[in-house]
Formats: C-alpha cells, structure tokens, sequence
C-alpha cells in the first residue's frame, strides 16, 4: 500500500511518498517546493504536483493525506457524557458551537481518543470549513486523490510514534509555528499552539509549556521531550531529557510534517481515524442518504394510495353492478310473469348469480384484502440496495408493482421475497426489467396472480 503524505507550511509544500506491506516499509521519495504566497496557491500546488509525479511515476498518483498547518486550527479540551469516540466524534461538535472565533455553520472538527483513565474527555481540532474545503479543492485540481485532512498535531503524534511507540512526555515543535503536545501512552493528554512572535515573550512560552505538563512554576521540569527543529531558548534551561527527533535514514531528508502525514493511514486506532474531510464528507452522505429515504417513502406512499383508490373503485363498480342485475331481474319477472315469484324465479336468479361470480374473477373481488396486499409488498421490499416502488395497480385479480431498482440483481430480489409473501399458489413473475436513462437504473414491473387464474376472456 502507498501512502502520499503532504505539508503545508507558510513557505513550502513538501511531500513524503511511503510505501508498505506485509513484508516491509520504507520512504519512496520526497521533495519540497517554495510557495510564492503565503501557505502556498495553486500554482505552487501544480508544481508540488509535478516533482511527486516525478517521484511516483506515470498514471494516478496514490491516496494522499493532506496536513494542516497550526495557525488554521483551533483547539479546545471537551468533556462529553459518552466514553466511547464514535458517539463523542458525533457530539463534540455541539460543545464547541459559540467557543471558537468563527460562525457555528464554519466549524470543521474531529477529536482524538481520550488517554487512558479520562473516560469522556477529548481533544478537539477544528478547523475553518472554507479554507479547508477552498485547500482540498485546490490541490483535487492540481491531480492530486486527497483521502483525508489532518493537522500538524496529528501528524506530529504519528512521526513520533513511527519511533517511540507508546510514547509519554512532550513533544514540541517549531517547523511550522510552535506546537506542544503531552502524550501518555501514545496518546494526547493536552495541546498547545503558539505563534512564532512568542519566542519574544520567554515567560509566555514557559507558562503555555508549564499548562501543558500539568506542572507548577518551581524547578525544572523532568518530563522526558521529542524535539522536531530546534528548541527556543527558554524551553533549554527547564527541559531535561531532551531528544531530536531523527526521520529514518531512507527519509532523512524527507519534511517530518509530510512523513507524519504519509504514515497516518497506519496509526488509525491511535488517531481515531482522525479527519477533517472525512467526517465532513460522511455528514454530507448522511444527508444524502436522508434525502433518498425520503424520496422512496414518499414514493411508495403516493403508489399505496394510488392502489388503494384503484381497489377501492373496482369493489365499488362490482357492488354497483351486484344492486344493477338485481333490479333488473325483478323488472325481468314482474313484466314477463306477473304473480310468478318463486321457481323460475330462483333459477334464473341463481344463473345470474353464477354470472356475476364469474365477473367477480374478472375483477379480482376475490383477491386478499387490499390492507393485507400492500403490507405485504412493503414487508417483501429489500432494505438494502436502490430499489423504490413508483405505482401500484390492481385488475382483473393482478396485482402490478412498477418502479425502479439499481441492477436487475436486486429486481429479482424483490420477486423472490414477494412470491415468499403470497405463498406458492400465487404466480409473481417479472414482466419486464430494462435499463432506464435515468441514473442507470432498471424500471422493472412485476405481475402478482393467483396461479392458474389468468385474465378472463
């Protein structure tokens, strides 16, 4: 599997092409433009497109994941009544609505799992929805197949833990503005970002680095520290423990932000499958998905009242026809035989009666009761694929089902689940499924009789 790590920083873009598999990992290649406006425009994007096609070869370039600089993110800590991150990742966003600088319609966040012991506590990275969505759009123009938006702390976590697994202590950063990040366990605890401007500000640093190792003003602080760049000044004389980080000799020369980046897709559990675009996106499907449902209800609805009325009107023109032949055969008699009421009354009563038997057949009055029809063409309807019922109708004892599904696969679904509904002595057969102009789909119509029990001629 390849993986296309890319960063953004306010100078460069930079890229990290890795590949792995079940037998091996290592770094395909590299490079890094300059960008000629702040965090780069579209065509240093084109040209960052250029050297990774260099790198990857012709053809699509792989999956890649795009990392967000520090000074697009806001984050917050959230605390939520749920322990589990699927239904944290869903509600999170509420807690941060009117806590951040932007509109409420503009927040784009996800969370990273809490540490161990702080059930239902989060850390929240949010983003501007339109500088994220403007960036994706970009570098989608520029060639590139973006899978995910994460952040530079994300990609941080990732780089470290690619060295340090289950790491605990600091991380802090100076590639692209200043990042602080505590880890226990391999996980983040707190975060901090700051500006470069406060490198002029000593005590201001001390004490955002102080707030994110839960420690006091006193001493030097004894937390074991992965450094990415160089560490400012006042952080040298209170860190102890301090270590580079160093890329692996294949990617020596790689961004360690991008490097991050391209080994993200490997460290889900420990991110959480952390993405901005990607929750975005599922969102976005969901609301779709809605849509859809609510179309096909309203669909079947309409259809359920059309077969209703159709039923309707058929048992109301037999019960005028039943009252139409009775008065008839008493004009018959009382015109033909006055005073004549009883024998040849009664046979010719019961002929007609016969007859109208036979037209009760043609009319399907005999069928089940139109209630229990529907229900079970509702029960039968697969609930899962693209397949929607457009009308109904019923006559001479058939019942036809029209609408539309997404392959004749799933036609054929339906007609195997609606001849399990009406029995065996009922036939249910496909009378025609071809493909439709319309998104693809197969317009299918579907017979339902009682077996040997056709259309009276």
């Amino acid at each position: 599997m390849k993986s296309l790590g890319i960063s953004i920083t306010c100078h460069s873009l930079s890229a990290v092409l890795w590949e792995q598999t079940l037998f091996a990992s290592g770094m395909v290649g590299t490079c890094t433009v300059p960008c000629e406006e702040p965090f780069g425009g579209p065509g240093d994007i084109a040209r960052l497109a250029e050297e990774v096609h260099k790198i990857a070869g012709n053809g699509s370039l792989p999956p890649a994941v795009l990392s967000l600089p520090p000074a697009w993110t806001f984050l917050r800590r959230v605390t939520l009544p749920v322990p589990d991150l699927p239904r944290a990742k869903k509600m999170h966003i509420a807690e941060l609505e009117g806590n951040l600088p932007i509109e409420d319609e503009e927040i784009l966040s996800d969370i990273l799992p809490s540490p161990a012991g702080e059930t239902g506590t989060f850390l929240a990275i949010a983003a501007r929805r339109s500088s994220v969505e403007k960036t994706v759009a970009d570098f989608t123009a520029a060639g590139f197949r973006l899978d995910r938006a994460i952040t530079d702390h994300v990609s941080l976590l990732c780089a470290v833990l690619s060295a340090k697994d289950a790491f605990s202590g600091l991380v802090f950063s100076d590639l692209n503005d200043l990042m602080a990040l505590r880890l226990s366990g391999g996980t983040v605890v707190s975060a901090r970002q700051f500006p470069e401007s406060i490198g002029a500000a000593p005590e201001e640093l001390e004490s955002g680095i102080r707030e994110v190792l839960d420690a006091d003003a006193h001493g030097i602080l004894s937390h074991p520290s992965v450094v990415f760049g160089n560490l400012p000044p006042p952080l040298v004389e209170i860190l102890l423990h301090v270590e580079s980080f160093v890329l692996p000799d294949e990617a020596e020369d790689a961004s360690p932000l991008a490097y991050g980046a391209a080994l993200s897709p490997f460290y889900s559990k420990e991110t959480g499958g952390f993405s901005l675009r990607t929750s975005a996106e599922a969102e976005s499907e969901r609301a779709r998905h809605q849509f859809r449902v609510r179309i096909a209800a309203v669909a079947a609805a309409v259809a359920v009242l059309a077969a209703s009325g159709s039923i309707g009107i058929a048992r109301w023109a037999e019960t005028k026809k039943v009252a139409r032949i009775r008065t008839e055969i008493r004009k018959e008699f009382t015109e033909a035989v006055p005073g004549v009421k009883v024998k040849q009354e009664m046979a010719q009563i019961r002929e007609k009666i016969h007859s109208l038997d036979r037209q009760r057949k043609e009319l399907g009055a005999d069928f089940p009761e139109a209630t229990s029809m529907l229900g079970k063409v509702s029960r039968a309807l697969p609930g899962d694929g693209n397949i929607s019922v457009r009308e109904l109708s019923f006559d001479s004892g058939r019942l036809k089902v029209e609408g539309d599904a997404g392959s004749s696969q799933l036609v054929e679904t339906f007609r195997t689940a609606l001849l399990t509904a009406f029995g065996p002595e009922t036939n249910v057969t496909v009378q025609e499924a071809e493909g439709s102009a319309r998104n693809g789909n197969v317009r299918y119509t579907i017979l339902i009789e009682k077996e040997g029990e056709g259309r009276a001629s």
